[in-house]
């Protein structure tokens, strides 16, 4: 076999080994097939791809030398594809409905925080425009008796 120049090859080989479907692949992991094909297939893979690749596939965490490095073989320990393959919809459906849920918890607790902070930010405008004021009162007055004292002082 010739030698496989990156990691991308060898999650191919992985996939076709273990008879996983690359558009199953790709949903699973939330990867875009782009990354496999073409001058993609050439680019290195992320830190983040390949950890969510390694969730979804926690089984490469045993080929984790070959995977990355090309050293070594492939171990054939997966579980059988078409095991994978009959789960039934509703578990695929459930786990896209707490992975939604998770990231709309996530954004909700992102607004939250930004809410916070921008009442936060407001109340410290306020109180500066309130200084601000306050001091420009307190110059306008001294202005005031300085240019009264200097009038009387010119008659």
């Amino acid at each position: 076999m010739d030698k496989i120049q990156t990691t991308k090859e060898r999650i191919l080989i992985f996939l076709e080994k273990n008879n996983i479907k690359k558009e199953s692949f790709y949903r699973e992991t939330g990867i875009a097939a782009s990354n496999f094909k073409g001058v993609g297939l050439k680019s290195d893979l992320g830190v983040d791809k390949l950890a969510k690749i390694l969730k979804v596939y926690p089984d490469l965490n045993d080929n984790l030398m070959w995977l990355i490095t090309g050293e070594g073989e492939l171990e054939n320990n997966m579980v059988v594809q078409k095991e994978k393959d009959h789960q039934s919809g509703d578990l695929y459906n459930s786990d896209i409905n707490d992975k939604i849920g998770d990231l709309l918890a996530n954004l909700f607790a992102q607004y939250n925080t930004q809410d916070k902070s921008l009442m936060f930010l407001q109340s410290q405008i306020n109180k500066i425009e309130k200084k601000y004021s306050k001091a420009i009162s307190e110059q306008n007055k001294i202005l005031n008796e300085i240019l009264l004292a200097t009038k009387l002082s010119a008659e």
